[in-house]
């Protein structure tokens, strides 16, 4: 393993505890980009206050304890990488018809479903690795960032709908808060780059302020909360299941440990400057680890967890790798989720700077992904399976009702762009390594 060029703290090395707090901060602020899911989630089906906020405390403390166990390396768990959770965005919309048929009870129980059945994925990922070539495994990182770039677009355009206009005091914001990060990456001398987000954020976040891009509503909801509360939620205890809502739960389960897999994939070539292939042991590591985060939230009472790609690509850019910051991240979120007051700042995140961030983190795993493809090499066997598998995956996304009328049993699989390219990749490059016979030699006369 050859030390990459601008890494600055590897992954088993321990920063200053001054700056391991404030890279540990830092991370927070992006764990913390999709606790708007569960607000949504908890408002559709009709909860309290006290749910919506139970709900996102408590899906803080899941989320923060798969932060640590990813940092941890031993024997069979953990990936020993920085590679922290957030709120799966994947599981949102089986969450949502599990909380409209059953409420709370039933989107926990099949989320404990959901991270059993990864249990079985991640113990069998040795076996399936002849499935996963580099240039496979680039596509999966490259699609991973892919997932990012509508809801990353949306944030910095300022739009929420496909038809409505853009906010241009929005994209302003998100503009100047996107240059100054891109400034102290590019041009930051020394440990600078190492907060390049953390500064362009407390700009974003001072410029949404005085824009009066944070409500009225929105301050006043944080001046109620109090700085201390236990995480509860009544009933938090029950548990439901339903044989409808498995193969749905299923699919999400594998997608969202096919998205961990092109994220650890990543925390190893960020890692590695000699990276030819993934390390199928240590990957398997960091899945049961996923998987425990998935089945905790389920337990707890929270939102299913998922590993972020944007984190990921936040440690590659700024040069700081070391799972200490996922011990120190993971520890200050589950402290977090203790405080209502300040967890509710986290949640209402001003929609420039999270674009901006979105922007500058995407930027990274989309080369990251094309590296990787074309460091395998390309042939004509590798150009058609990720070209074939590109065009379908981006298709999804460009041409949704495209697909509408696929077969009820096939839909899970044009979920996400993600799982379409994966399984067409997978499915092809078999079929081109099966070599036809060469045809038999016509006898002598």
């Amino acid at each position: 393993m050859r030390r990459p060029p601008g890494l600055v703290y590897a992954a088993d090395e321990r920063p200053p505890l001054s700056v391991l707090v404030l890279l540990g901060v830092q991370h927070i602020f992006l764990m913390s980009s999709t606790l708007v899911l569960p607000v949504v989630l908890i408002a559709e089906i009709g909860g309290s206050f006290e749910q919506v906020r139970g709900v996102v405390a408590l899906t803080m403390c899941a989320c923060g304890i798969g932060t640590i166990a990813q940092a941890m390396h031993s024997r069979g768990f953990g990936s020993g990488y920085l590679c922290p959770n957030l709120c799966g965005p994947n599981f949102f919309t089986a969450s949502m018809s599990a909380g409209w048929l059953g409420g709370l009870p039933l989107m926990r129980g099949m989320t404990i479903v959901a991270g059993l059945f990864e249990v079985l994925f991640a113990r069998a990922i040795r076996r399936l690795g002849f499935l996963f070539p580099p240039e496979i495994t680039g596509l999966v990182v490259l699609m991973v960032a892919v997932s990012l770039i509508p809801l990353g677009a949306s944030k910095f355009l300022g739009i929420t709908f496909q038809d409505e206009p853009i906010a241009g005091k929005n994209v302003a914001l998100a503009a100047i808060t996107l240059l100054i990060m891109i400034a102290v990456n590019v041009w930051g001398s020394g440990k600078l780059r190492l907060y390049g987000v953390l500064i362009g954020m407390a700009v974003g976040y001072g410029l949404s302020l005085a824009a009066g891009l944070f409500g009225a509503e929105q301050l006043q909801s944080l001046a109620r909360s109090p700085w201390v509360a236990l995480p509860w939620i009544e009933g938090m205890t029950q548990i439901a299941f339903r044989w409808s809502l498995l193969p749905a739960f299923l699919i999400v389960s594998v997608t969202g440990a096919l998205k961990s897999m092109g994220n650890l994939i990543m925390c190893e070539k960020v890692n590695d400057a000699d990276w030819r292939e993934p390390d199928l042991d240590r990957i398997g590591g960091g899945l049961m680890a996923d998987a425990m985060a998935v089945t905790v939230s389920g337990l707890i009472g929270g939102m299913a967890s998922d590993t972020s790609a944007s984190n990921v690509a936040l440690s590659s850019a700024t040069g700081a790798t070391s799972r200490h910051i996922g011990f120190a991240a993971g520890g200050l979120f589950i402290l977090l989720g203790f405080s209502p007051k300040i967890s509710g700042l986290l949640s209402v995140m001003p929609t420039p700077v999270m674009g901006a961030i979105l922007v500058f983190v995407t930027s990274f795993m989309i080369l990251s992904g094309m590296q990787i493809i074309l460091g395998a090499g390309v042939d004509g066997r590798k150009t058609f399976v990720v070209g074939t598998a590109l065009v379908f995956g981006l298709s999804l996304d460009i041409l949704p009702g495209a697909y509408a009328g696929v077969a009820g049993w096939l839909r899970p699989l044009f979920g996400s762009s993600l799982t379409l390219a994966t399984v067409v990749a997978v499915l092809l490059n078999q079929l081109l390594r099966a070599r036809p016979k060469a045809a038999a030699k016509p006898a002598a006369a």
